[in-house]
């Protein structure tokens, strides 16, 4: 029961994180911070060896790194600073192993997130267009959709986490 109740914390603060963006476009400093600073003390709770807690850190490091150079090239508009970090919070969770994994998951999540959104927005707009009489394809094709990438980085970071070294602590 302990072992299950550690390995819901890091799923439980993600998914909080993925509705908090849902319904406010934000992913607040506290949020990553929740992320972040709660592997420490589960990791020495479960008892991560050091040498795969030293691979945890440096997956932190390297995409805390890339995310910093993306936030840095790309306009705000395209890519956000909560993000970035939430992206960096969620890595240190994932092994060096699962990096691509996590990686490959949350771009597809991104990916069918953003048609959803788009889709859902065109259908308010042709709706609201329909109903005033003027049929103009131009305004849904050129609406500029707000994602809550938070959803995609989360089930990124969970789908990777399923297949870290936390997983031992169900087998063992």
């Amino acid at each position: 029961m302990f072992k299950m109740l550690l390995l819901s914390v890091f799923p439980a603060l993600a998914i909080y994180a993925a509705v908090d963006d849902f319904w406010h476009y934000r992913i607040t400093n506290r949020t990553n911070l929740m992320i972040f600073g709660s592997f420490f003390p589960v990791a020495l709770i479960a008892g991560m060896p050091w040498d795969v807690f030293v691979w945890h850190l440096a997956s932190f490091g390297a995409v805390f790194v890339a995310m910093f150079l993306v936030y840095m090239f790309l306009p705000p508009s395209k890519f956000g600073g909560g993000d970035a970090k939430m992206i960096s919070a969620v890595a240190i969770w994932i092994d060096w192993n699962h990096l691509i994994e996590y990686g490959i998951m949350t771009a597809l999540a991104g990916g069918a997130l953003a048609a959803i959104m788009w889709l859902w927005r065109a259908l308010q707009i042709e709706y609201g267009v329909w109903m005033q009489g003027d049929a103009t394809l131009r305004k849904v094709m050129s609406y500029n959709v707000k994602l809550p990438y938070g959803a995609a980085i989360a089930a990124g970071g969970i789908y990777a986490y399923t297949l870290s070294w936390w997983q031992t602590l169900i087998a063992g």
